[in-house]
């Protein structure tokens, strides 16, 4: 079976979980956007969409390993968790838009 309750957690500067959502729907699949400030933010958020039977989670490539392992174990293997990567070059390029 597809999919049919996504979960996507991005994470910016200024972004708050409380504020920053929005869903998109079908009559076939729902998706739930949260911008977050933090890791903390997003533990909290990955486990609320737990709550609402989201079936898997991405996160944007903002998150570092370390902070997706600390989401992941805050799920416990639960749903699926996935985060966005870049390559070496696409991370220079992001880079070098920062500075």
């Amino acid at each position: 079976m597809a999919v049919q309750r996504y979960g996507f957690i991005f994470k910016a500067p200024g972004m708050d979980f409380m504020t920053h959502n929005g869903q998109l729907e079908s009559d076939r699949f729902a998706a739930t956007l949260c911008g977050v400030a933090d890791v903390e933010q997003a533990v909290m958020v990955a486990l609320e969409l737990l709550t609402r039977h989201v079936e898997l989670i991405e996160l944007c490539g903002a998150f570092s390993a370390d902070e997706v392992a600390q989401i992941r174990l805050a799920l416990g293997d639960k749903i699926p968790l996935g985060a966005v990567q870049y390559s070496a070059e696409d991370r220079q390029r992001l880079q070098s838009v920062a500075s």
